[in-house]
């Protein structure tokens, strides 16, 4: 019975200790993405150009000066920078709304509500092909060397996986569309766009179109996963676990891809949940070479037309990605190993304390 108590007591602290770490981690994000907002806006409209010109299509000269005045005014840009700041915090505390599109007039999430989907078929398919390929292929460094105890086996897959790491994602997905233009065995796979204007187009041929950026952002991504998942067997593999259960009889396979992989799961996942961002960031280029209809295109798109509403937003959405990501890592770790939650929680209340006193 005492024992019972003795157990249930200590839950009950590692619970709370996870409830502070998870309640203190969303605290932190909310002064993070704040501060995000303001450096965001003032650098957006400190961009050389004129929106109004961009919209007129550098016309301007051509129009009555009190019709660039109205529009200007519309749009709240003839205002001060803070004021204009302050519009619009205002806007999206009290309404929820984040402007319009200075191209169309539109509501901003309108505008990006309809490019999320295609980015995050994009960005969910690099994911799911990025990590099953990087935890095999580093896995599979490990057996190599390990079992046929030859480095010369291991080494070119180690500098492939270093080569491939280094190169940036947009110069990969160029050397693609040059392999499928010159290679008629792969003709058949689509190379921009993902069937523009034919809305009976069924999701199998839509995820055709999706496997070349796919596999673009995938690349880079798999290489950087797989040195990581090295790693990290390199040091589970010298732990006495392993000895034991070769000792046992398992083979190097059964105590990599059993055991090593268990132990090696909660960086991994951490991993995982930092990726989407690094993803959604470099879908922009990809998205740009591919003619993907997604956020990532958008954002190239706004960024030249000088539509400040939409720039504004996305970067919010990618920072508030990048948060969300981070805090996601955070608590998987933390619920993992309560010790590093309660280390954290720990030290955030000292720091409280000592800011009290």
């Amino acid at each position: 019975m005492r024992a019972f108590w003795h157990n249930s007591i200590n839950e009950k602290c590692k619970e709370s200790y996870l409830i502070r770490f998870v309640f203190k981690r969303l605290l932190a994000a909310i002064p993070l993405l704040f501060v995000l907002s303001i450096v965001s806006f003032g650098l957006i409209r400190s961009l050389p150009g004129d929106p109004v010109d961009a919209m007129m299509g550098g016309n301007t000269r051509d129009i009555d000066p009190r019709e660039l005045a109205a529009i200007r005014s519309e749009f709240g840009l003839d205002q001060p920078l803070p004021k204009q700041y302050a519009s619009w915090l205002k806007g999206f505390v009290g309404h929820g709304e984040l402007g319009r599109s200075y191209q169309d007039n539109r509501k901003v999430m309108v505008v990006i509500g309809e490019r999320i989907p295609a980015t995050m078929t994009l960005v969910g398919l690099a994911l799911v092909l990025s990590f099953t390929n990087g935890v095999f292929w580093g896995l599979m460094m490990i057996l190599v060397r390990f079992k046929f105890k030859n480095a010369l086996i291991e080494a070119p897959m180690l500098a492939t996986a270093l080569l491939l790491h280094s190169i940036p994602a947009f110069f990969i997905g160029l050397l693609f569309i040059y392999l499928v233009t010159v290679i008629p065995a792969l003709h058949f796979i689509p190379l921009f766009g993902p069937l523009a204007g034919n809305e009976t187009a069924t999701p199998a041929a839509l995820l055709k179109f999706a496997v070349l950026p796919a596999l673009t952002l995938a690349v880079n991504r798999s290489a950087k996963i797989a040195l990581f998942v090295r790693s990290l067997a390199l040091d589970e593999i010298t732990r006495g676990y392993v000895t034991t259960a070769l000792a046992k009889g398992l083979s190097y396979s059964q105590v990599i891809f059993r055991h090593v992989l268990r132990n090696c799961m909660v960086p991994i996942i951490s991993l995982l949940a930092l990726s989407l961002p690094t993803l959604i960031g470099g879908s922009v280029l990809v998205e740009t070479i591919f003619a993907w209809p997604g956020t990532g295109r958008l954002a190239v798109e706004a960024t030249f037309g000088r539509n400040f509403p939409v720039m504004t937003t996305l970067v919010m959405i990618y920072g508030t990605m990048v948060v969300i990501s981070n805090l996601i890592a955070d608590i998987v770790q933390g619920f993992a190993d309560p010790r590093i939650a309660q280390t954290i929680a720990d030290s955030s209340d000292k720091m409280n304390g000592a800011r009290s006193v």
